[in-house]
Formats: C-alpha cells, structure tokens, sequence
C-alpha cells in the first residue's frame, strides 16, 4: 500500500478555553495535546494512522521530548501548529514542531524523540521497519529547539508529594497519558507557580505508570538570578513500586 504522506503538516486553530490555564496561557500539557495530535493528523491523512501501524505490528513509544516557550498562546489566539517528521538516530525517531502567531514568528518550538517497539513482544524495531511506509525524512531541517537530552538530577531531591494515577489519567494504551507530566512539573513546583512563568521543559519517559499506581514525586529547585541573566529551574522525578517512572526539568521566569 501506498502512503501520501506530506513534507509537513500544518494546523490552523485557536486556543479554546479548555486549552488554557489560570494565567490565560496555553496550559503545558494542552500543548502536547495538541502536539500529539497534529502528528496524528499529519500521518493520519495519509493513511498512516495509529490503527494502521497496529495492523503492521508496530506502535510508536514516546521517550524523551523538549520544548522552547518563547511566548506561550494566549486564550482565544489563532495560531498556525506545523509539524514534520525529521530523521532517524540510532533506535530514536525525532518529530519538530512549531507553534506560530498570525505573523508566522515562533511561539512554542518542540523536539520529541520516539522508539518504534513490536506490538507483541515490546521489542525495539530497527529504523528500516519504518522505511517501508515511505515517509519522507528532513534531516537537515530543524527549529529553535535542541534535542532532548538525558536529564542530569541535581542532589538534594526533596520529597514533594505523592500522586495517584487514576482512571481519567490513562490513555487507549491503558497507560498514565504523556500529556499528564506536563501537570507534574507545574503541579510539584516547589512553592507554586504563582509568579513564575514556564521558558522551557524536558521530560524522560522511564517506565509506564497504570491506573492504580501511585508517584512519590521528588523535586528540587534551582532559583535564577535576575543579575546574571540566569533563568530559574526546577528538576522533577516520579517513582512508583516498580522503579523510576519519569524524570522532568523545566526553565521559568518571573512573571511580571
């Protein structure tokens, strides 16, 4: 079967007020859903959609992903979501993204790297098994953000709470949604979010997390320093009964 799958896909849309949080910004993880969901619709309309990797025994796990805020959406504002897949690393599939104002100038820019596992046995594939449905790579094209990296936790991980995941959390896969550790790091920060704003954040995927479960949520912060020009950070991990679940970071600035 052929696939007619586009160099890119764009989306043109605005921010409903179930997107945004109390701030009026694009609320983090309404962000990846509407990331997840135009590389649905980028593949999709091409016949390539996740039932149909299904039907070739093949799923893609979410492992790392990356964002750069310039400027979070704000409630009731168009913007253009673009999306392309990259290139191949390794076991590693990389997809960009852009969120762009009316003027095309970059608002939000995302990395995510994905692993292409068998249905069955859970197996990493090789980048070949994806070669077959013809999805052109852009090796060469890239954004304003890096590639998520392994995330170094700082010492002194202080307990931070603890967080049950429940049924509503949970995706068609029966696992803890990806979008939903977006909350953790706004929910966990330490003394709140209150005055500060979100410039970037990072999230590792460790170990899926089912319903039922519970995460012993640690976090540390790391104030910035308005005289160096040094932005504010904030390092997040979650365990449960059967190891490490995720490891977060995330950039903030004061909210003026």
């Amino acid at each position: 079967m052929l696939y007619n799958i586009p160099l890119d896909y764009t989306w043109e849309l605005k921010i409903a007020s179930y997107d945004a949080g109390r701030d009026r910004r694009l609320r983090p993880s309404n962000q990846l859903k509407l990331q997840q969901e135009v590389g649905e619709l980028h593949l999709g309309g091409g016949g390539l959609d996740y039932a149909e990797f299904y039907r070739h025994g093949m799923v893609f796990v979410l492992t790392r992903l990356k964002s750069v805020i310039h400027r979070a959406p704000l409630l009731d504002e168009k913007v253009w979501l673009r999306t392309w897949h990259r290139n191949s690393r390794g076991a590693q599939f990389y997809r960009c993204y852009q969120f762009l104002d009316e003027n095309g100038t970059p608002l939000i820019e995302s990395v995510s790297a994905f692993a292409l596992v068998d249905c069955v046995t859970h197996k990493l594939l090789r980048a070949s098994a994806f070669d077959q449905f013809g999805v052109a790579s852009q090796t060469d094209r890239t954004n304003g953000c890096p590639d998520p990296a392994k995330i170094r936790l700082p010492e002194g991980m202080e307990a931070a709470g603890r967080r049950q995941i429940y049924w509503s959390d949970t995706d068609y896969n029966g696992h803890l949604n990806n979008t939903v550790y977006a909350d953790f790091l706004c929910d966990f920060m330490p003394g709140g979010m209150e005055g500060k704003r979100l410039t970037g954040f990072t999230v590792a995927f460790l170990r899926e997390a089912l319903e039922g479960e519970t995460l012993d949520i640690a976090a540390k912060e790391i104030p910035g320093s308005e005289a160096s020009g040094r932005s504010g950070e904030v390092f997040l991990c979650g365990d449960h009964d059967r190891g490490r679940c995720f490891e977060a970071w995330a950039s903030f600035a004061e909210d003026k």
